[in-house]
């Protein structure tokens, strides 16, 4: 195996830059998790036979508590079946047979949705089912309430200590290499930069960041983006995106602030950094302005006879996506998300959801059964940490169920990336060693609580 190291993590090539971004006609049929990210699932406000059309609002969380669910297509409520997830749990979705229309809700467009006040515009983020992807999918409303949050009381004065979002970093480059979506949205952001501007503004609004930062991989060419950020004096961070996993959220926060974030029991937005990509920044601007709600999004396909970034309507089958990528022979393993990071699923008739970002596809000839062979002792795996963590330890730990050793040994700390287990020469399946492990503590936490 041919790796290059460097200080943290690994060395992998990106692919082509992505063509035009090709949109996906609306399906026929919708399949709507009313669980969208991994917040609790909304209740549905709509009853079967009822007629819904674009925009509408489906299904509503409790406030602070997840983003509500929209119609993707018009057409009819005709059932709520179970949806199988790839980490096990069953949750309900909700059925639209479309009636070919597309017909759109009428938005409630405010030409000045700065002037309204901080709750306000983060209720609109809420009411819009706007989401922040990255290791734990949430609400985005959520993400900036747990960011704000106060930490603690002076037991001397009964004032609230909180510790203020200072930094909002804006990611132009997907996390995972062999990832596009982002990189093809940048690329055509120049007719977008009002409505960037604009979601950048309300955020910071809401969160009173003093500091903005614009991530960009270092091969990007973007001249709208670098006139917009001189003239509203935002940072411009330029990153090697083959430095994998330089574009995760808790590497960006790092190289943003210079301080190393306490990833163990704080999300890297409780440490005052709010790390966002770009497509959620602009879907902040459209429902804080024109009450618009997400209903679609961006996808990267990656697979051995085809590849491409689509634009497809949530709920929309991830066979009619892969359809129109080109992909026709025998597909071996379907992995949601980019191989370093993503989770293998055992189906494509799975609807899209809001925190699939990409579909990874694998031919029969590509994969290989493995099994996990005991820990050699040769120390790759703490060489490419980034988090300078001894991931061969604990993956042995949680191995053999010694979780309170894997926990005083910085479990929680693990932001699983996958640089541990892509250089195993041992082809030990750490990450999923170390979630099993985390799973398992958090489930003793919550028993004994």
């Amino acid at each position: 195996m041919d790796i290059s190291f460097f200080r943290r993590g690994i060395k992998l090539s990106r692919r082509a830059r992505p063509g035009k971004i090709e949109q996906i006609p609306p399906p026929g049929r919708a399949v709507l998790s009313l669980q969208q990210g991994s917040g609790p699932p909304a209740e549905p406000s709509i009853e079967i036979g009822e007629t819904v059309i674009v925009g509408q609002t489906l299904a509503q969380c409790a406030s602070g508590s997840g983003a509500d669910l929209h119609a993707s297509i018009s057409g009819e409520v005709t059932a709520f079946e179970d949806l199988h997830f790839p980490n096990g749990t069953t949750v309900k979705a909700l059925v639209i047979e479309g009636d070919g229309k597309d017909t759109w809700a009428e938005p409630e467009r405010d030409d000045k949705p700065l002037i309204a006040s901080p709750g306000e515009l983060l209720e609109r983020i809420r009411r819009g089912g706007v989401i922040r992807q990255g290791s734990e999918t949430k609400s985005l409303a959520e993400v900036i309430g747990e960011a704000m949050s106060p930490r603690g009381y002076l037991s001397s004065t009964g004032s609230t200590v909180a510790k203020p979002v200072r930094h909002i970093a804006v990611r132009f480059a997907d996390q995972d290499p062999h990832l596009d979506a982002l990189a093809a949205m940048t690329e055509t952001i120049g007719d977008k930069t009002a409505d960037l501007d604009l979601g950048v503004k309300v955020l910071a609004s809401i969160t009173g960041a003093e500091q903005i930062h614009f991530v960009l991989d270092n091969k990007q060419e973007t001249p709208g983006l670098d006139k917009l950020a001189d003239d509203n004096d935002y940072a411009v961070l330029r990153l090697d995106a083959t430095n994998y996993p330089d574009l995760s959220s808790p590497m960006v926060a790092r190289a943003v602030s210079g301080k190393e974030p306490d990833t163990a029991f704080k999300r890297v937005h409780e440490n005052g950094i709010l790390v966002l990509d770009v497509d959620t920044v602009l879907e902040t601007a459209l429902a804080a302005r024109d009450r618009r709600p997400v209903v679609s999004k961006l996808i990267s396909v990656n697979g051995p006879e085809g590849a491409g970034v689509f634009e497809a309507r949530l709920g929309t089958p991830l066979a009619d996506i892969v359809s129109a990528a080109g992909q026709k022979k025998e597909i071996g393993k379907v992995v949601l998300g980019g191989p370093m990071k993503g989770i293998a699923h055992h189906t494509l008739e799975f609807p899209l959801t809001k925190e699939i970002s990409g579909i990874t596809l694998f031919g029969r000839d590509q994969i290989d059964m493995a099994v996990n062979d005991p820990c050699v002792g040769c120390g790759l795996c703490s060489m490419v940490c980034p988090i300078r963590l001894t991931p061969g330890m604990l993956s042995r730990y949680c191995e053999f169920s010694s979780w309170d050793l894997a926990q005083e040994a910085h479990l929680f700390s693990c932001i699983e990336c996958g640089c541990c287990a892509y250089v195993c020469p041992a082809g030990r399946s750490m990450v999923q060693f170390m979630v099993q492990g985390k799973s398992e503590l958090l489930s003793t936490r919550r028993s004994e609580s």
